[in-house]
């Protein structure tokens, strides 16, 4: 595909490709302005994954909002779909966090996060819900050097949809999915495996809000409380038992008003939690996000649960959700093979993450990753 003229753009450099597309440096015939390029294969294809394939396309072009990243044209030709997006030159949010501290200018994370949430409140106000909310999936854009002029976009629609009540389980990453995508019953399978008879749709809104709330945690704290929303998950386990431990073990130097927004977002019931909108209002309202003199809470006492060895299954990616057809995997699933990163989690201890946990401090030939939401990096964006 390099050097092609697609339209009125030149491919000019592949960035990354995978199974299902891949995604080339373009550049205007135009105006030499630079975009970003995804070409999707028909191949193969049957019609029900060709309708999703367009409903990507759809959905993102559709969506006008600075914090949404913005599809300019979809080319059609008979083998492929070119959509060609605005570049965004400062990597992703899972990069940054890796790059940097964010602890040390917790007014850019209130920022970026408030970008977020801007964008997925506008995504809900017209009816569409994201289902793979990551720090892979928001791209950054500067104009400048400077980081404080960083914009975030939110990308990656592969497994959006219309539908507020879905039985499509599982979608997205499993760090991120909330507690109602699994049957923690004994088996503890995924929501996917079970028999369609015995469930009831999940509220895909409210799904997203959860995300939210782990992405923060991430974002903040440069790692995840848990890998997945199963009483199979130490962390989790425990979370579950007494939600008091997310600030008294896993993130000490978190202010109270984070902490009870955070409790409210992560509500193991999905009735309980707000919308994005309420969720905004209640965050502006936090004074301090961390404290420099961290007190515990009071809290009942509590046994730290057994350390348990990971499934097998600890880690899903969006592929492995989106159930068969090509067309529903997410665009992040694409990119080829990237490092490994070690994890927080010490399953021989306690089973819990082992604060602080350093970004910065990864031990390349280490087996285990430091964010535990995947088995490699998954950003689409390279």
């Amino acid at each position: 595909m390099v050097d092609q003229v697609i339209g009125d753009y030149q491919l000019l450099e592949e960035l990354g490709h995978g199974s299902y597309g891949s995604l080339f440096l373009g550049q205007s015939l135009k105006d030499g302005g630079y975009v970003a390029v995804k070409i999707l294969s028909k191949s193969g294809l049957d019609h029900e994954q060709l309708k999703l394939q367009q409903l990507e396309a759809d959905i993102q072009s559709e969506l006008k909002h600075a914090n949404i990243l913005a599809l300019h044209s979809v080319i059609q030709t008979q083998d492929h779909i070119f959509m060609v997006m605005e570049l965004c030159d400062q990597g992703d949010l899972f990069d940054f966090v890796v790059r940097d501290d964010p602890l040390r200018d917790e007014q850019l994370v209130k920022t970026m996060f408030i970008q977020i949430l801007d964008a997925v409140e506008h995504m809900h106000a017209n009816g569409v819900y994201h289902r793979d909310i990551k720090l892979e999936n928001i791209l950054l854009k500067s104009e400048q050097d400077d980081e404080s002029d960083l914009v975030c976009k939110v990308a990656d629609f592969g497994l959006a949809t219309r539908e507020r009540l879905s039985m499509e389980f599982g979608c997205g990453s499993s760090t991120y999915l909330a507690p109602e995508h699994f049957d923690d019953s004994a088996d503890h399978e995924v929501v996917s495996n079970m028999n369609k008879n015995d469930m009831v749709p999940y509220d895909a809104a409210m799904s997203d809000v959860w995300s939210l709330g782990v992405l923060l945690l991430a974002l903040l704290f440069g790692r995840n409380p848990w890998q997945e929303a199963t009483s199979l998950d130490p962390a989790f386990a425990e979370f579950k038992r007494n939600p008091v431990m997310l600030k008294n073990q896993l993130f000490e130097q978190m202010s109270v008003p984070c902490f009870n927004f955070l409790k409210s977002c992560l509500s193991l019931d999905a009735a309980d939690r707000p919308s994005v909108a309420d969720m905004k209002a209640q965050f502006l309202a936090i004074p301090s996000l961390v404290e420099d003199s961290p007190q515990p809470l009071e809290q009942n006492p509590m046994d730290i649960p057994v350390s348990t060895k990971p499934t097998e299954r600890a880690s899903f990616d969006s592929a492995i959700f989106s159930a068969t057809a090509p067309a529903g995997a997410s665009w992040s699933d694409m990119v080829e093979e990237d490092e490994m990163l070690e994890t927080c989690y010490d399953y021989n201890n306690t089973g819990l993450p082992s604060p602080p946990c350093s970004l910065e401090a990864v031990d390349e030939d280490d087996d285990t990753d430091m964010f535990v939401h995947s088995d490699e990096k998954e950003s689409w964006w390279l």
